[in-house]
């Protein structure tokens, strides 16, 4: 169980199963990273694209699966916590409508890392796929845990009643967003919810079939987490962070418990606390001083986005294991163990099933029989210090926890931005005065903008900040912030996240225009054309096993030429055409801007006018 040697991508399970095509789904995460975000729906266009790098910088490639898939996939995230990307790319603006801030409705927050997506087939029934992960959508290199369940929707009636958890937590998101979601969101989720309901979900086969148990909390209808069994024989706890209160729990019965966390996590524990597991263990990673973005000491500043991949390692598994006579009950998913997790102040989603302790119990999941690719192997043993572990500064803390006041405090603010002129953005709200016993600064920019533009904020009142001579590409709702929260001591804490804000103002042909700066001639317009019209069961088109070889564009003019334009766009027309639409609604946006039209090939008007003339007759 566990096995090191058994590792799965997240990116690769979005991939639909065979027969079927991705349709839509809905992810939720603690913190986002815009880049990670664009890497989805890349994934599911090009899997097997022999060049995974060439593909990430080629931005024709990126514009073409966010064409694609950009409108079905959405992701719930916690307000304030999307990572300032290092670099701004123009592919974030395709982002802005499937990124919705959220936070809990109990004073906690929003940590669940569960997906939900449906596929479909020619001839077979909707397809479902829940990925319950520990990880973030973020760069993060640490050690989790994903489940993978699959079923299709079934032709009854009513839904099954386990089923009911999952339906009901996708029904509540769009009521903790921070600002409200558009009809494309409403539609997706009234879908998926209604049918995931009816979905016969199959489990890992070494686990009783009949036991499966979705377990949100933190929303209406689940105030609390998940309920630990009233008789425990033996328990095992994997988490990175730790709570006294939990942990004492969780060991009041039963004996000879396992616990499996960070070393700082473990330093923190009093010795009566962690003499109550038999055995502690860290992973033998010398993770001393890890920065993680959602530790319940760490307020989510100190690297942003790809930045933190560098730094971060160690465990971010969340795993709970309760035995009980033959039997044993496994828990996974995004709470850790600690009581904000399980108390229903934050939103969590865990996933419980039960099996033979003789199968998954906790010396399978360690491998104490098998030590070679075992989890055990991993691990080293952690000795109760004789003493108690230093206190931490309670300076750093106060200064961290200032910090993270002001950043809630300006997520429930009613900022908002506009367009002016050609263009200039404000940048309008107000602000509540910063609690006392410290002092705070407070800048803002445009993702789009060097943070050398950082404008700042008042400390209370109105705010109204504005940032000229934008062009149109740098207008954005992403508004990346700088807090720097000061002691009366001194140590100061910086903390930098992105904001997502109302805009108002956007020019009605950006979209178009946006498109137009990446498809920026007739060359780059061909190739995306070709995109569309690749037979997908075929896999990719030959011009891009030389996609940023740096030569140019002969060898893929070339690739191309061996099919004739006209006869792909008709076979699209008869077998596929709704990709016939989608170029449709490309040259429809290109044609809006005399930049657009200059990049259509000559003659393609003709051409073009015919194709759509058929397939306005199909409709």
């Amino acid at each position: 169980m566990l096995a090191t040697d058994q590792r799965s991508l997240f990116l690769e399970a979005l991939y639909p199963p065979e027969g079927y095509a991705f349709d839509r789904g809905i992810g939720t995460t603690f913190t986002a990273d815009l880049m990670a975000l664009l890497m989805a729906p890349l994934a599911l266009s090009y899997r097997d694209a022999p060049d995974a790098e060439a593909l990430v910088r080629d931005p024709v490639l990126f514009l073409e699966s966010l064409n694609r898939f950009a409108e079905r996939l959405t992701l719930f995230c916690q307000a304030g916590h999307i990572a300032v990307p290092r670099q701004d790319s123009l592919l974030n603006r395709f982002l802005e409508p499937m990124l919705i801030e959220v936070q809990a409705p109990r004073g906690g927050v929003f940590h669940p890392k569960v997906w939900v997506l449906r596929y479909t087939s020619l001839d077979r029934p909707a397809h479902y796929r829940v990925l319950n992960l520990s990880r973030n959508l973020t760069f993060d290199r640490s050690w989790d845990l994903m489940l993978r369940l699959e079923g299709e929707v079934q032709q009854r009636t009513y839904g099954y009643g386990r089923n009911r958890p999952l339906g009901d937590f996708l029904t509540a998101l769009p009521k903790l967003a921070v600002h409200a979601v558009d009809a494309r969101i409403q539609h997706d989720i009234d879908l998926l919810e209604q049918e995931v309901r009816r979905v016969a979900f199959g489990i890992p086969a070494e686990f009783q079939q009949d036991t499966l148990e979705f377990c949100p909390s933190g929303i209406s209808g689940y105030p609390r987490g998940y309920r630990f069994p009233t008789s425990v024989d033996r328990a095992l706890v994997i988490s990175p962070f730790l709570g006294e209160g939990l942990l004492s729990q969780i060991a009041a019965q039963g004996m000879d418990h396992v616990l499996v966390s960070r070393l700082d996590s473990l330093e923190s524990l009093s010795p009566q606390v962690a003499s109550l597991y038999r055995d502690c263990f860290v992973l033998d990673d010398a993770d001393v001083g890890i920065v993680d973005e959602e530790g319940p000491d760490s307020s989510g500043n100190a690297v942003a986005g790809a930045e933190r991949a560098a730094v971060l390692s160690g465990l971010h598994a969340k795993l709970f294991l309760f035995e009980a006579g033959w039997d044993v009950t496994w828990l996974q998913g995004s709470a850790n163990a600690t009581s904000p997790a399980f108390d229903g102040q934050n939103v969590e989603f865990m996933v419980a099933v039960k099996g033979r302790r003789s199968q998954v119990g906790i010396d399978k999941v360690l491998g104490v029989d098998d030590a070679q690719q075992a989890l055990r192997a991993l691990l080293r043993r952690y000795e109760l210090p004789g003493t108690v572990a230093s206190p931490v500064d309670p300076a750093r803390v106060a200064a961290e926890q200032l910090a993270d006041e002001v950043r809630r405090r300006l997520i429930d603010t009613d900022l908002q931005l506009r367009v002016e002129g050609e263009y200039a953005m404000v940048l309008q709200g107000t602000l509540r005065r910063v609690p006392s016993g410290g002092s705070v600064d407070v800048h803002c920019w445009p993702i789009s903008l060097p943070e050398s533009r950082a404008e700042r904020l008042p400390p209370a009142g109105t705010a109204s900040v504005r940032f000229e001579s934008l062009s149109l590409q740098a207008l954005t709702p992403f508004m990346a912030f700088r807090i720097e929260a000061r002691e009366p001591g001194g140590l100061t804490h910086i903390l930098r996240f992105v904001l997502k804000l109302p805009l108002a103002g956007l020019p009605e042909d950006r979209t178009s225009r946006l498109i137009g700066a990446i498809i920026s001639d007739r060359e780059q317009f061909l190739r995306f054309l070709w995109l569309i019209l690749a037979d997908d069961r075929l896999g990719l088109p030959d011009f891009l096993q030389v996609v940023g070889d740096g030569q140019g564009g002969r060898e893929w003019r070339h690739s191309l030429g061996e099919v004739p334009l006209l006869e792909s766009l008709l076979r699209a027309l008869s077998r596929s055409p709704d990709k016939i639409d989608r170029i449709a609604e490309l040259v429809e946006r290109l044609q809006h801007t005399p930049e657009g039209q200059a990049v259509l090939p000559e003659g393609f008007d003709g051409l073009w006018g015919a194709v759509l003339q058929i397939r306005r007759s199909q409709q």
